[in-house]
């Protein structure tokens, strides 16, 4: 396929091909891939494939008993866990919705939350489930919800239920977008900066590289900003040197150094935008490569509204198009920039070389003379 033609490939899987075909028999009814790819996920090193992985497999199944038919048929820790996960799942998509069942379901919620904790003492993600719902305490009525901050300029909040995420997985990516999201749901007009506040936190003090994939957090703060502001200033709004300072930093210090397999696709595609958007096109050319033919509706998405600015996404055909779009600016900006950097180092070693002259006093060969060869015309870096 011709870079013309090319277009992106949007689905919950992403490039995780394994995922993908385990996400055909849940949608069927059928969980015991779903169990399998579980229990051979690997969890040596840290959870984050398979926090990531249950995920996606929750939000998938919440919309059926599939989950419910695992646990009843063969009941165990993993079973438990995703039993939390479409409970969690069912009672978000409610609240969103403010449906009259919410309440009802965020109970439920948070007794299967507890049953996991209990058979799955060592898995993080039933913490995270925790996490998840409580962005429906609106008023924090739950005392969880309204713990002492660790710092004293943060608020209180569910602290301690990231504690607990944070000693079973060193800053898990999911954990720390869950108390992120639970910033910015908060009511009135500071929850951006709350959320910020909380980013910036994070960045001072985690241990790098150990949580490296958490520098995107403020990338992901300037998403929500971002669509809270007026049009006319939206443009303005990633090319200011603040946003392009956070895209650059998660660039070199996650990016950069993150082995391609240890990528989030979401990260990927807000890293990607940040980047073209703050028109740091040679650098986001490398993240678009990095992508593959696989993409996120968010960002993107809210690039495509009737009035120009975001808010409701376009049609999948247009963010399709528009990706692409983007993606061919970058690439065409990241080859330049490697053809400038591959003729500089040519053209440096070249000034650099040693001229040699035949050594008389042996009658031929060559010796260094200690000179360099003069090179007409002044040497730029990027010419």
């Amino acid at each position: 396929m011709g870079e013309s033609e090319w277009r992106p490939v949007m689905r919950p899987a992403g490039a995780d091909t394994e995922l993908y075909v385990v996400l055909e028999e849940v949608a069927s009814g059928r969980w015991m891939a779903m169990r399998s790819l579980l229990a051979d996920t690997d969890v040596s090193r840290d959870r984050s494939r398979w926090t990531y992985r249950s995920q996606v497999l929750g939000a998938a199944a919440a919309g059926s008993d599939v989950v419910e038919a695992w646990a009843a048929d063969e009941p165990g820790p993993d079973a438990s866990v995703m039993r939390a996960r479409v409970s969690v799942e069912r009672a978000l998509r409610a609240g969103r919705a403010r449906h009259g069942t919410a309440e009802a379901l965020w109970h439920t919620a948070l007794a299967a939350c507890r049953t996991a904790v209990d058979e799955a003492p060592d898995n993080p993600v039933p913490w995270i489930c925790f996490l998840a719902l409580a962005v429906l305490d609106e008023d924090q009525q739950v005392g969880e919800h309204r713990m002492r901050a660790p710092d004293p300029m943060l608020p209180p909040g569910p602290w301690g239920l990231l504690r607990r995420a944070h000693e079973l997985d060193p800053y898990n990516r999911e954990a720390y977008h869950r108390m992120m999201l639970y910033w910015l749901s908060r009511p009135g007009p500071g929850a951006v900066s709350q959320a910020d506040g909380f980013a910036r936190w994070v960045l001072s003090s985690a241990e790098q590289p150990a949580a490296a994939a958490l520098l995107m957090l403020p990338v992901y703060v300037r998403v929500e900003r971002w669509l809270r502001l007026p049009r006319e200033t939206l443009d303005m709004h990633w090319l200011n040197s603040y946003a392009i300072q956070d895209a650059l930093i998660a660039y070199e210090g996650w990016f950069a150094l993150t082995a391609p397999d240890d990528r989030s696709l979401q990260d990927l595609n807000h890293l990607a935008h940040a980047l073209w958007a703050g028109q740091r096109f040679a650098e986001a050319g490398r993240v678009f490569e990095a992508m593959g033919r696989h993409a996120t509706p968010r960002p993107w998405q809210f690039r495509l509204t009737d009035n120009g600015g975001p808010g409701q996404p376009g049609q999948p055909g247009q963010l399709a198009e528009l990706i692409a779009r983007c993606r061919a600016q970058c690439l065409s900006a990241a080859d330049s920039a490697r053809d400038t950097a591959r003729d500089t180092a040519r053209d440096t070693a070249r000034d650099e070389a040693p001229e040699t002259t035949p050594d008389r006093s042996r009658g031929g060969g060559s010796a260094p003379s200690g000179r360099h060869r003069h090179r007409s015309g002044p040497r730029t870096l990027f010419s």
